[in-house]
């Protein structure tokens, strides 16, 4: 799970600017990562992480201070990695493929991240962070996805874009509670509160992009026939 390019900033006791030294502060956060996924978070120690990690002590304490700092670093990274989820759909989901399969990929995508990072799950599903951390957090990212999804689907769009920006929010907002609630029931996540999480989406905003004749909102086919196919494997 190495990822030495996103190296998050905000909880070290001082920058990686070498090769070397980024390399180290990633594998610092692999090995808290690979603790959290094995044995939960209660189990982190600064010694067993250096251990893991194949550095020094005293290197580790170059770079963090405590344990915390670890475990925000590591929140923080996730973070970054929602932000690449949300940029690589929107570049790889093509510009006339419509919104519901924007929609159904970018709700795909960030279930399987939900999926493959177990400490993820730990550390945000679990309520391991301080609820102003992820506040905070949420109040960043949330509304720059809803802006960069509004931007991308409001030529389709049937209101204005505040509006649309607005309902993208409310969306985005209301998916990521069930998401919890779908990860906190199932560690491959509920499929029957996953499959409501995405018709919720559809449903609400259906209104901005169809007018009051439209056909009902509906999954695309390949979502749900993915969705249908995670209920069946967890019988």
């Amino acid at each position: 799970m190495e990822n030495a390019e996103a190296t998050p900033a905000g909880h070290l006791r001082r920058q990686p600017t070498q090769a070397r030294s980024r390399e180290r502060v990633a594998r610092i956060l692999d090995a808290a990562a690979a603790i959290v996924d094995e044995d939960g978070s209660d189990a982190l120690r600064v010694d067993e992480i250096a251990r893991r990690a194949e550095v020094p002590l005293g290197t580790l304490y170059q770079f963090f201070a405590r344990k915390d700092d670890i475990v925000y670093a590591l929140a923080e990274r996730f973070a970054l990695r929602f932000g690449e989820v949300l940029e690589h759909q929107l570049a790889e989901t093509p510009e006339g493929a419509g919104w519901k399969v924007l929609m159904a990929n970018l709700f795909a995508a960030y279930t399987d991240l939900y999926r493959t990072e177990p400490a993820l799950r730990e550390l945000w599903v679990g309520a391991r962070l301080d609820p102003d951390f992820i506040r905070a957090d949420l109040e960043q990212n949330n509304p720059r996805f809803a802006t960069a999804v509004a931007d991308r689907l409001a030529p389709v769009a049937r209101v204005e874009d505040d509006e649309l920006r607005l309902m993208i929010l409310a969306t985005w907002e209301a998916t990521q509670a069930l998401f919890e609630a779908a990860f906190r029931a199932d560690p491959a996540g509920d499929p029957e509160i996953l499959q409501q999480a995405q018709l919720m989406s559809a449903r609400y905003l259906a209104p901005a992009f169809e007018d009051a004749q439209g056909s009902s909102p509906s999954l695309p086919r390949s979502a749900a026939t993915r969705l249908t196919k995670a209920k069946a494997q967890s019988r």
